[in-house]
């Protein structure tokens, strides 16, 4: 039969609970804790829910075999912060951080224990139930192999047994938007704002989240640039601004600059002239990545769209579109900011380009 320590959060008295079968070394553990309580008639120690106190709790039991619902816990625990510090330390992206917590996180969940406390067995395991229960695709189950691998074998020096067979790559190409379909979801915006964003994402060959953290001081009139600041992979590029969007642009920020002053007039933002933000958000922030999207999403449905595409859509569609122009696959490459060449050839087994000299064997009949 096996033994473990179980602790509970009670939401009624607001406190935590670790109860276990009688052992005199996890009892004289449990009686170490500062503020801890004994209740003789349930057989629990009892421990506010203060974040100081849950510190002292994991410490001192890390190396028991301890079962918790991480979810409980408040959100100040000690639980995965080397994994944050690590992160920091190597300059890692706030996407690819919570990425990889969430897939130890869960696995944590999973199993109700620390991580100090995990198999490789128990990982393998994991990965293969949430293969067959959640249809992951191959994208996320490389992103959670690499998670658990950076985390258990270079931060924590844990599983150093803990490895995957390779997995063989998918091919998806990218649904791309038609030059009709495109003017077609441009001239169902009404809105300046939102026209101006999705209208610049497609311009340069923007992300998502490329788009919204511009600021005033990224777009360049004069050189007809715009300045792409710590996109993916930490990685600085230009991009181009095209002459039908410039008047656009500036009629745009006229309007911007006035909606911000009439925002500050009621207190609801920082002054509008210190706003730095191409297209603000709320509370001196820029618009929310999934703001942008749901923008793309309404203008997709009123344009009567029914391609399964989305915001990033219009960064395919603008290679695709310069592809099919005749622009040299190495100019795309550098506007796109991929390290690789690899990654800009996908746009060229999806452009009508390769297909527009070749008679089908249907035509000859």
């Amino acid at each position: 039969m096996s033994r473990f320590i179980r602790l509970n959060f009670s939401a009624d008295i607001n406190r935590y609970t670790l109860s276990f079968p009688f052992d005199r070394q996890w009892y004289q553990k449990a009686q170490s804790i500062p503020k801890g309580q004994f209740d003789r008639e349930n057989k629990v120690w009892i421990f506010p829910s203060d974040a100081e106190t849950i510190r002292s709790l994991l410490r001192v039991f890390q190396n028991e075999p301890i079962r918790l619902n991480l979810r409980d816990l408040p959100k100040s625990a000690p639980i995965l912060e080397d994994l944050f510090h690590a992160m920091r330390e190597r300059n890692y992206s706030q996407q690819t951080y919570r990425t990889y917590r969430n897939w130890i996180f869960s696995l944590c969940c999973h199993y109700e224990k620390l991580p100090s406390q995990i198999t490789s067995e128990e990982i393998h395991q994991y990965i293969k139930d949430s293969q067959i229960n959640k249809n992951l695709s191959s994208a996320s189950v490389r992103s959670m192999r690499q998670a658990f691998l950076f985390y258990f074998i270079t931060i924590r020096s844990q599983l150093h047994d803990l490895s995957f067979p390779r997995m063989k790559k998918e091919l998806h190409l990218p649904e791309v938007l038609s030059d009709q379909e495109t003017k077609k979801l441009f001239a169902s915006i009404l809105n300046h704002k939102h026209k101006a964003l999705l209208k610049l994402a497609y311009s340069a060959g923007l992300r998502v989240s490329e788009a919204v953290h511009l600021k005033l001081s990224d777009i360049d009139f004069e050189r007809k640039t715009v300045r792409v600041k710590s996109g993916k992979g930490k990685k600085d590029r230009y991009s181009i601004l095209a002459d039908s969007l410039c008047i656009e642009l500036k009629s745009y920020l006229e309007e911007r600059f006035k909606s911000l002053k009439f925002s500050d007039r009621y207190g609801k933002d920082q002054k509008a002239e210190n706003n730095p933000w191409l297209f603000p958000g709320t509370e001196g922030n820029p618009l929310a990545v999934r703001s942008a999207e749901k923008i793309f999403e309404a203008s997709k449905k009123r344009a009567g769209i029914r391609k399964k595409v989305s915001f990033h859509s219009l960064r395919h569609a603008f290679a695709t579109h310069l592809l099919e122009q005749g622009t040299d696959i190495r100019v795309i490459q550098t506007l796109l900011g991929h390290s690789s060449i690899r990654t800009t050839q996908i746009y060229a087994k999806v452009s009508k380009a390769q297909f527009q000299k070749i008679k089908s064997p249907l035509d000859q009949l």
